[in-house]
């Protein structure tokens, strides 16, 4: 029994936002009504639990700095994602009611071409939501997997040592209270331990979903607005001043629709800068961090981070594949009016298809400070992880 989102048959409606809605969802936070008092208190209590349980991975991670640098770096590694991930978590909650009106722009401007009942669209609406959601699922079930393989991780190091002296391990690297790590309170802990790698999966996922999700759909909008413009500037022999006048009104049109859309992309900018900026920066350290652990670790410890590493390199991934598919539909805008057949109409409609030309020169990109995320970056992303565990190699 596959899930419900993987049939043919699922509603389209539905994919539109699938991996935030339910991801976030599953922390009390909803983006399509008022919050319960139950959502409010299971809210508080997921982010309390993320929060507790990075303090603890640093106390540990803190208590064995000289003692132990291994099994620092063991609860460093996971710690440097949960605090990013809390950030984000946060962000999205104080955000929400901003992020929510933007969905729901999003929502209208799609609607408007499925009510074209045009084929092309159709098919390219299907396969940008298809992927949105499909991609965006697989980084929240590498997700869960990766704290699963910490889980496994704990249960197997309790079980090889079930002869001599117990020690009681959490599935993450952490430090409670002593009364925590043994009995009766030893199970309560570690099943709040592993909650808290779930809260990490869901907010980490719901975040990357939406900024994934939303490059789509811009990408998409953008790809009608060049049908749009090619089937306004048909060719025709002598067009009538009255079809003059109607090709310029459906120019004018194109234009408000591209203006519209770059503030959009201006407002998720706003919203999205800070934590795609913080995901950056913490996602290039882990992933090194993660790769300087496949190098120290043996066995089974090896494959959980191998695991890992593939996650957040899967997140950051999409980020930047989305961007560049945002800016390269911008571009094209661009190409597809000077395909058309322009020259065949009045002089004020070859000036205004001229300007529209200038204006896709300048590809629509998410804001963020120092870079925008596309492909490119992502390799410099992978290159400066690579200078880091060169240098930690040396120094170790």
């Amino acid at each position: 029994m596959y899930p419900r989102f993987l049939d043919r048959n699922y509603p389209l409606a539905k994919h539109l936002f699938f991996v935030t809605r339910y991801s976030f969802g599953l922390l009390g936070l909803s983006f399509d009504q008022k919050l319960s008092w139950w959502q409010w208190i299971w809210l508080v209590f997921n982010f309390v639990n993320l929060a507790h349980c990075c303090q603890a991975e640093f106390v540990f991670g803190w208590s064995h700095l000289r003692t132990s640098p291994v099994d620092a770096m063991d609860a460093f590694c996971p710690l440097a994602c949960s605090l990013t991930t809390l950030f984000k978590l946060g962000w999205m909650w104080w955000r929400c009611q901003e992020v929510a009106a933007l969905m729901e722009r999003i929502r209208q401007l799609i609607e408007e071409q499925e009510k074209r009942r045009d084929e092309r669209r159709d098919l390219a609406q299907r396969s940008c939501y298809v992927m949105a959601t499909r991609c965006g699922m697989l980084v929240f079930t590498m997700g869960s997997i990766t704290t699963g393989a910490f889980v496994l991780r704990s249960l197997w190091e309790m079980y090889a040592r079930r002869r001599q002296e117990f020690k009681f391990d959490m599935p993450f690297r952490m430090l409670f209270p002593d009364f925590a790590h043994r009995m009766p309170w030893f199970w309560f802990f570690y099943l709040y331990s592993t909650w808290s790698g779930q809260v990490t999966v869901y907010a980490f996922a719901g975040t990357d979903g939406f900024f994934f999700g939303f490059t789509l759909y811009v990408a998409f909008l953008l790809q009608a607005l060049q049908w749009d413009i090619q089937e306004t500037l048909r060719p025709i022999e002598d067009p009538s001043p009255r079809e003059t006048d109607i090709c310029c009104q459906r120019l004018a049109d194109i234009v408000d629709r591209h203006n519209e859309i770059e503030k959009i992309v201006e407002r998720f900018s706003g919203i999205m800068a800070a934590p795609t900026f913080v995901h950056f920066v913490s996602a290039s350290v882990v992933i090194a961090t993660s790769v300087i652990d496949i190098l120290l670790y043996s066995g089974y410890n090896i494959i959980r981070y191998v695991v890992y590493t593939c996650t957040v390199s899967s997140a950051i991934f999409l980020y930047c594949y989305g961007g560049t598919e945002m800016a390269t539909e911008s571009l094209s805008l661009g190409e597809a009016a000077y395909s058309s057949a322009w020259y065949k109409w009045d002089r004020e409609t070859r000036r205004r298809v001229f300007l529209i030309i200038l204006r896709a020169q300048r590809p629509i990109t998410v804001k963020v400070p120092f870079f925008a995320p596309s492909l490119p970056v992502f390799t410099s992303v992978i290159k400066f992880t690579g200078s880091i565990v060169a240098l930690a190699k040396t120094i170790l």
